[in-house]
């Protein structure tokens, strides 16, 4: 990354985050959260692009939900010793949006306008992001979610549907649900079969005290 657009990108930032603080949003390590209730946090991420050929740099905000108790039980059954406060359930803002596309919001230094744009950009997420995440933020929608693959991945959710389906009370398909995923792994020994099985193993006797 250039030095002009370091430059350029601290300084958006950190007009993105005076107005996310109006919003009622906090910075916690590289993201933003916002509290939802419930164990809940809005959940917000820039993506960033700073080695375009034009030589502006490109912002797409990704929104999401953090649940805290799905995370630290994540967290907890991987040996995980510090969080990386990511979200559970994400998608980028353009998806949200009339559009329904990815959306890069660009910026360059004056005389181009950028703090007009990081307002737009911030309105954006206002606008479209969180009420998003308000309408994501219960257990049992995140459950569904996460039962459909929506705003999130297969490889994520793995590990938070069964820990969803516990907290959830459904200690059942909980088990059930791991159980498929140990048997579809069978013999494998590379490093994710190794960390699936290890997240089973005490995920399953989590459960047996249930």
């Amino acid at each position: 990354m250039s030095t002009r657009a370091k430059d350029l990108l601290a300084k958006v930032i950190s007009d993105a985050e005076r107005e996310l603080k109006l919003l009622g949003f906090r910075k916690t390590k590289s993201v933003f959260v916002c509290p939802l209730g419930d164990h809940a946090f809005g959940w917000l991420g820039f993506n960033t692009a700073t080695q375009r050929s034009d030589g502006r740099v490109g912002i797409n905000p990704v929104v999401g939900v953090r649940h805290e108790r799905i995370e630290r039980m994540v967290e907890e059954f991987l040996g995980e010793s510090e969080s990386r406060f990511g979200p559970t359930l994400s998608t980028a803002v353009g998806y949200l949006m009339p559009e329904g596309r990815y959306l890069e919001w660009l910026f360059e230094s004056a005389p181009f306008d950028y703090q007009s744009q990081c307002r737009r950009m911030v309105k954006a997420v206002e606008v479209y992001g969180i009420p998003f995440m308000k309408a994501n933020s219960a257990l049992e929608g995140i459950l569904r979610d996460l039962e459909q693959l929506r705003f999130s991945s297969r490889d994520t959710a793995i590990y938070r549907l069964p820990i969803a389906h516990l907290l959830a009370g459904k200690t059942g398909l909980a088990v059930s649900y791991v159980n498929k995923q140990m048997k579809e792994l069978g013999d494998r020994n590379d490093l994710a079969a190794r960390q699936y099985k290890l997240f089973a193993s005490r995920l399953l006797q989590e459960a047996s005290l249930k």
